[in-house]
Formats: C-alpha cells, structure tokens, sequence
C-alpha cells in the first residue's frame, strides 16, 4: 500500500478512536463538526493576519471559498445539534454560541468590504443559536452564554452602523482639509508658538498642517458668512485648544518637555509620527480627486527637501521612517479596520466589548466541567472530548480578542491620538504619564523591513512560465534583497537634484548621460539635431515598459561584460539577484553597480506586478513576449545548460546583426539604436500600445490574462513567437544593441558606465514612480509595501504631481461617493 494511503487510513482510524459516530444520525459526530469548523475559521483568521491578499487571485479566491465553507460549516453544525439527541444537551449550546461568537470575531480585515449581506448573515446565525439557546440550560450556564450572546450581536450591529459612519467621516473629513488647505499657507503664527523656533533649516510655526480635532473645531469655530455668491466660507479656527496642528506639536514646552522636548525625542522621532499622520490626510485626497491646492507652494517643497531628506548622515532613514508610516496609514485606510475604528477617536467601546466578553468566555472554563455530571446517559450521542474541545475555542476566542485589543492599544493611531491628548492637556505632562507614554510607543513598530524583490530577465525560464503561469506567477520567484545605503542616497541625491530647474523628472536620460558628450552627440546624429522629440522616446517607443526592458536588458549586457564570475555559471542555478559580489569588484565600482542593478532588476519585477504607468494586460503580454524571444534566442530553448557567457555572446550576436528594415549598413553607435525605436515589423507596436491603455484608462488594475490584442504577440505550444520567427526589429534587439553601444562606448572605463547607469536608474524610477496613476499604486497597498510607492508619496507631498490627478476638481458630493475609497 502507498505510503499516503498508509497514512490516510492512519488519520481516519485515529479520529474513529478519538471521535464516536453518531448514533442518531450515523455520520460524523457533532463533536468532530465543531472542531473542524473551529480550525477552519482559525485558518481564516490567520490568512487575514498575514494580508490583506487582494492583489493575489489565488489567495483571494481561496478565502472566499474558506469563507463560504465557514458559514455553510457552522449552520450544518447547528443543524446537526437538533438532530442528534432528544433534547440539546449544554455541550450544544455552549458550542453553538462560541462558534458564532467565533465566525464574527475572526474577520480582521475591512468591515463587510464586500457584501452589506455578511452581518445579516451573522446575526442569522446569533439568531439560531439563541434558539439553541433558549431550550434549557442550568444556572451556572445560563448567565455567561447569554451575555456572551448579547455582546456578540451587539457587536455585529455596531459594526454594520460603524462601517457607514465611518465612511461619512472619512469623507468629510478629507473634504474638510481639502477646503483648508486652500487658505492654510494665509496663517499667521500662532501666539503660543515660539515665532523664532526652527528646526533643521524648518520654521515650525509656518506649518500648520492639521493633525486631529478639525471636526470638533468645525462646530466650535465660525458658523461661516454669507458671500455675495450665496455660498458659505467656513475658516478653521487655528488658535482653538481642541485643534492640534503640526506646529503646536514641534513648540510644545520646547526644551523642557520630557516627551517631545530637546534630547527626549531623539531624532524626532514621535513628532515624525504626526508629520506623517497630518502628510496622510494631505494624501487621501488624491484618491477623491480633491485638489491640491499646496502643489505650487514653496513651503511644500521646502519641507521636504529642507526638513525630510535633509539628514544626509543617516541615509535619509527618516525619510524612509515618515514614508513608511504614512503609508502604513494609507494602507489601514483601505485594507483593514483601523481607519474605521478610529475615524471618532479611539474606539473605548469596541475595546470595551472585547474585554467583557473576554471576561465571559473564559468564565466559561468553570461549569463546562459540570456538564458530564448532567449528560443524559439514554443520549445515543456520545460526547468524549466535550471539555477538551469547549477549552480549545475559549482559548482560542480569548487569543483572538486579546490581539485586537493589543492591535488597536499598540498601532499608530493611537501613537498619534496619544501625543495629541499629551499636546492639548497640560495635565498630562508629568513624569508618570510620561513613563507610561514611551513604555507603549517602544512596542509599536514599523513594518516595512526595507527590501525590494530582484528578477533579471535573462535568466528566467520562459518555458516553464508557458505551461504554469496561471498556477505561478513567476517561473523563478522574485528574491528580496536588502535595501543598501549606497542604494539608497543615490536615490535620493536624485531626489534632491530636482530641485534644480534644469533636471526635471522627464529627462532622466540626459541627466545620466549629458555629460558624456560624445555619446550625446550619437544620439543627436540619429534623427538629426533638428528633432524636438525627447531621446528616451525615440529609443524606446514613446512606452515605459519598452524602456523597462530596453533598458534592463542593456544593463544585464553590460553586468556580464564586466564581471568575469559574472559569466561562468550555468543559467538554469542562478536566481534573481546581483551576479558580482563586492569582494570581487573594485571599491570606487561598487556602489554604483549595487546601484544600477539592483534597481534594474526592482524596476524588471514592477512590470510582473504591472506596478508601472501602463495598461496592465499590455504591461504582463509585452513581458511575456519578451521573455520567450530571450528563451530561443539565446538558444536555451535547444540545451539548458546555457551559461551566461553563451547568453552574453548570443545577445552580442543579435546586436550586430543589421534590421531587415535598413536599405544600406548601419553606422556604429548609439544612434542606431534609435532607428529600430518603433518599425511596422517590431513585435509591439508602441502605437497599438497606446490604443490599449487609452480604452482601459480607467482600469487601472486589469490584469486579465485571457485578454487578447491582434497587435500582442502570442505563442505556440513549443513557445515561438507567432508571426516573428526571427529577432529582427525586437525589444530584445534594441536592448542588445543598447548595452553593445554602452560597452563600446565605455570602453574601460568602468567606473563611468556604471555611475551613468546608476544615475539612469535614479532618476527613471521616480520618473516611473511620478507617472503611475493614484489608483495603480493603491491596489498594490494591499501586499507589500513597494518602493515605489514610497516614492510616489515622497513626490507627492514635494509638489511634483500636480494639483490635481488629470486635471479634474471633484465638488459635489455625490460625485465624491462615486470614487469613494472606503467602499
């Protein structure tokens, strides 16, 4: 007998021995169908804690189906209950009031996100078990189950109202600081704030960015003044003590606080959690296309290049630090219940609720051990393990509200409300609270650990991803790999150089290379010097996922010409990281290298994920494509054990040959790249491209994969590419001919190609970053916290996306529940 039967008939006959058949009704007893819906509504709970799982289809559907089985498990287990014995026993009614109390407790992510039906569905089944309930019970029994009931339906109830009032203050609120935002930049200094206080080149007092009280203010402040246009213009009252401002925090008791002042926060570190909560309700609004209306303003900018990327000694970590809880916000706000339960302050009830039914539930521990005294022996249903399993789901309903309340106690909302009640109340300004205040905040965390995925091009296995990709995304996973600090000041030296009028984020080409004249001078030779069209778009198709690949490609091409360990290994062992180590390249090289590769490799992996500004199905058939012309290419479709000297000297081949297109021979240099950029025969054409997105403009997350274009390349069972059986004219060509130009053009000089190559990289991915649109950037909050986002936020809150996305200025609102967030 095979070993797995072997152990099938092993676990059936060790559940007969540990759970009787029912004598009633013949099939599993009611005792094995409440601990395997138990562990089934556990195993829900934890994929919840591990999300949210949004931008995984396979993950997404699977909790769906758990979900489904959750509630059709629970109601037969209930249904079960009134079958198997004359009367239902205490076991019973206990069982089906922890099960219901169970299958609501465990949902963690956003309330009812899908379905207003989920709480009917809830209070259906409470329903049922009061039923259950109101049969018999004795004294000992009767008190706890029907307080854990009751806590339990209020709480579905709550929850239902909660989720749409929450929604409205969100909404308010975001139009709330919209309007303010209009006229903040117009305020004086507060009297309380010390007019010369700065901090690091910052006047704090000019900053009034609201951080908590502006709903309270708003009924306390002016009621507004007829105009002559009929309208009402409410003014926020600033001096108000229940409003705290960005600058109230920085000019509390300055010096002399033992909380916010002087050494007592080192670094700014608490002060820079309200920075980036007041940056977060700056945000929202472009995801309600509410304008901004502090874009243009100098003291925008200044506070991010003056104040947020200013402390060069630490590699920019508070950048990273404010971005990364910003974000963190901006994540909770669509994906989990913090937003919604924090929208009215911090949320005592729900808190409440938790531990009294904490307090209830494990009450419950005693007299269940009584309920064998009181079974009736004449009962065909046998209960062996009543106590053990009743245990189990006390403990593990207890768990489940103890980590909530720790999750709401500990989380970053509540780090905000705290040091605002610390701002607004005198009295809580003493060494005591104090104490209590740092214990607390030492426990909340940042979550992102500072890592991007890797995936280089040239070694993925397109012949596995034909036959798998609906069950894999990647044939070979993505790595992470840290964050370096050489990686990191060069992205953000980039940063810091758009502050000069000449670099902008649309000429990132020249900014890597407009120092290398005679390179420059090949480039202006292609098209003639007259062109007025941009060098990146002619050398890539006016598309930045050709640019991505182009430009990927060259870079792999020139890390394998560089590095000699580079070039030995066989392509099928490698994995999607750097190919050189440090040890083996020369020290004035490696930072730049680190640089342009790694972000190389993270900018290929944003076009898997489709996180780049163009139409996702475009984005992931392009990619397909490409890699299946690398795959027969460099001929490791005909032996797989290619190394990458053979895929380095394939490349190097196809970049030498002449396009079919060319009438007379192509002159050397990097101009002839440029005239391959877009031909009738390439195998994506940049203008069917640009049709595709411009009709899924407003699907930002498509991401089908049955979509099909008569302009997008497919492939045959034996992975060739229909219609272009040869490489002319391709992406890969142009990628080969690129990294072939940079590698003549370098020659030796190594240094140079690759602190050209890293300035390229820079500045290209806050370019792909400013060009993503809002919507884009907020399907992938829901995984990982990508770089780029970062970036995006970072550029957002510098003035460089503009007032408003697409020019529109949403102000009715109807229209804004239209493109609500919350929903």
């Amino acid at each position: 007998m095979p070993s797995a039967d072997i152990a099938v008939v092993s676990i059936l006959s060790t559940m007969k021995l540990l759970f009787k058949m029912d004598g009633v009704t013949h099939v599993a007893s009611v005792e094995l169908w409440v601990l395997m819906t138990t562990l089934l509504l556990v195993v829900r709970f934890l994929l919840d804690c591990f999300g949210p799982w949004h931008t995984d289809r396979a993950m997404s559907t699977t909790i769906q189906v758990i979900e489904m089985l959750n509630y059709s498990m629970v109601h037969y287990t209930m249904g079960l209950m009134q079958l198997s014995a004359k009367r239902v026993n205490d076991y019973f009614q206990v069982w089906a009031v922890l099960l219901v109390t169970l299958q609501h407790s465990v949902k963690t992510g956003r309330l009812y996100q899908r379905s207003k039906q989920i709480p009917l569905l809830d209070l259906m089944s409470s329903f049922w078990a009061a039923n259950l309930l109101r049969m018999q019970t004795f004294f000992l029994l009767r008190i706890p189950l029907w307080m854990i009931w009751a806590l339990n339906a209020t709480r579905i109830i709550a929850y239902f109202a909660s989720s749409d009032g929450a929604q409205t203050i969100n909404q308010e609120n975001t139009r709330l600081v919209s309007d303010y935002m209009r006229y903040e930049h117009t305020l004086g200094p507060s009297p309380s704030c010390d007019a010369t206080a700065s901090d690091n080149g910052i006047s704090t007092q000019s900053y009034k960015y609201l951080v908590y009280g502006e709903d309270k203010v708003l009924h306390d402040s002016q009621r507004g003044r007829r105009t002559a246009s009929a309208q009402y213009r409410i003014r926020l009252d600033t001096d108000n003590k229940k409003l705290v401002t960005l600058d109230k925090i920085w000019n509390v008791d300055a010096g002399s606080s033992g909380l916010l002042g002087g050494s007592n926060d080192a670094g700014n570190r608490l002060k820079d959690v309200c920075l980036s909560f007041a940056m977060y309700k700056l945000l929202r609004r472009r995801f309600y296309n509410l304008p901004i209306h502090e874009a243009s303003l100098k003291k925008t900018r200044q506070l991010v290049f003056g104040y947020i990327l200013q402390e060069k000694r630490d590699n920019y970590e508070r950048a990273f630090r404010i971005m990364e809880v910003e974000l963190s916000f901006l994540q909770d706000l669509f994906y989990s219940k913090h937003s919604a339960m924090f929208a009215d302050g911090f949320p005592y009830r729900r808190m409440l609720m938790s531990l009294s039914l904490v307090a209830a539930t494990g009450y419950l521990v005693y007299p269940v051990r009584h309920i064998p005294e009181r079974m009736d022996q004449a009962d065909k249903n046998i209960i062996t393990h009543g106590v053990i399993v009743t245990r189990i789901i006390v403990g593990l309903i207890i768990a489940k509200e103890l980590s909530e309340v720790y999750l709401y106690v500990f989380s970053q909302w509540n780090k905000v409300l705290m040091i605002c009640m610390y701002v607004k109340h005198r009295c809580w300004r003493n060494l005591i609270v104090e104490a209590v205040m740092r214990t607390m905040f030492w426990f909340i965390r940042g979550k992102w650990d500072q890592r991007i995925f890797q995936y280089n091009l040239l070694i993925s296995d397109s012949h596995r991803w034909n036959k798998f990709h609906r069950i894999f995304r990647l044939a070979k996973f993505p790595r992470r790999m840290k964050l370096e600090p050489e990686v990191k000041t060069a992205i953000f030296e980039s940063f810091k150089g758009l502050q000069h009028p000449e670099r902008k984020l649309e000429t990132y080409l020249l900014n890597a290379f407009g120092s290398n004249e005679a390179l420059m001078q090949q480039l202006r030779r292609a098209n003639g010097p007259e062109s007025k069209e941009s060098l990146m778009q002619q050398l890539t198709g006016a598309n930045d996922t050709h640019s991505i690949l182009v430009w990927h490609i060259a870079t792999c091409l020139c890390e394998i010409h560089t590095s000699d360990e580079a070039k030995k290994p066989k392509v099928r062992w490698l994995q999607n990281r750097l190919l050189a180590k440090k040890s083996t390249t020369p020290e004035d090289v490696w930072p730049h290298y680190l640089t342009a590769v790694s972000l190389s490799n993270y900018c290929a992996y944003l076009l898997t994920i489709a996180l780049v500004p163009d139409n996702g199905i475009v984005v992931r058939k392009v990619l397909h494509a490409v890699r299946c012309e690398i795959y027969h290419a460099t001929g490791r479709s005909a032996s797989h054990s290619q190394s990458m000297q053979n895929v380095y000297r394939k490349l190097i081949e196809i970049a030498t040959k002449p396009s079919k297109e060319s009438k007379q021979e192509v002159p050397s240099g990097m101009g002839n790249v440029v005239e391959q950029v877009a031909p009738e025969s390439s195998v994506i054409q940049g203008e069917a491209l640009r049709v595709q997105m411009a009709n899924d403009e407003e699907n930002p997350d498509t991401t089908g994969g049955d979509a099909t274009d008569s302009s997008i390349p497919t492939t045959n069972r034996d992975d060739t590419i229909v219609g272009n059986d040869d490489i002319h004219n391709s992406i890969t060509q142009m990628g080969a001919k690129l990294g072939k130009q940079l590698i003549d053009a370098y020659k030796e000089d190594r240094v140079g190609l690759w602190r050209d190559l890293a300035v390229f990289w820079t500045s290209f991915l806050l370019h792909l970053a400013a060009s993503t649109r809002a919507a884009k950037h907020k399907t992938r909050l829901a995984g990982n916290r990508e770089l780029i986002t970062q970036l995006w936020i970072l550029l957002s809150h510098a003035g460089f996306l503009g007032n408003v996305r697409h020019g529109q200025t949403i102000l009715d609102p109807e229209d804004l529940d239209d493109v609500d967030p919350l929903r």
